[in-house]
């Protein structure tokens, strides 16, 4: 799975799978392992269904949780906004999208949407992903349906 999703983002290429039973295309950016030590990939998903928020945006998906993984022949043009190259929220990367000047994005923060609310802990929000409803502390990831 890490050289299709790797080579999707050398390429910038879009990635289909299907995470929580629902399609969901995204364009990956960033691929690792986040801080609670799971493989992770965020991308801005532009295509399919997710049950609580279909709006297009950041996402973060667990790796372990995606199947039937598809890089597609189209292509996307640019980081989006807010795109992040080196995102506190992984431990280790094994690839990431480069950036470079003709592409006209600014590396900013970001803090990926969330398709099921974060369970209240009393943790503050921040681009580190929140734990799904479903999920321990230590299983983030912010899209779950």
């Amino acid at each position: 799975m890490n050289d299709i999703v790797c080579n999707a983002i050398r390429a910038r290429r879009l990635l289909r799978f299907v995470y929580d039973g629902y399609e969901r295309i995204i364009e990956p950016h960033i691929h690792g392992i986040n801080t609670a030590n799971h493989e992770m990939v965020s991308g801005w998903l532009v295509g399919g269904w997710t049950a609580t928020n279909a709006e297009q945006g950041w996402r973060n998906y667990l790796v372990r949780e995606m199947a039937d993984l598809h890089a597609l022949a189209e292509e996307f043009p640019r980081p989006r906004p807010g795109y992040k190259a080196n995102d506190r929220g992984y431990g280790q990367v094994f690839c990431r999208l480069e950036v470079a000047a003709a592409d006209g994005v600014a590396e900013g923060t970001r803090a990926p949407l969330a398709d099921r609310p974060a369970p209240d802990d009393g943790a503050p929000a921040s681009g580190v992903p929140s734990a799904d409803s479903d999920r321990g502390p230590d299983d983030r990831a912010t899209d779950g349906g």
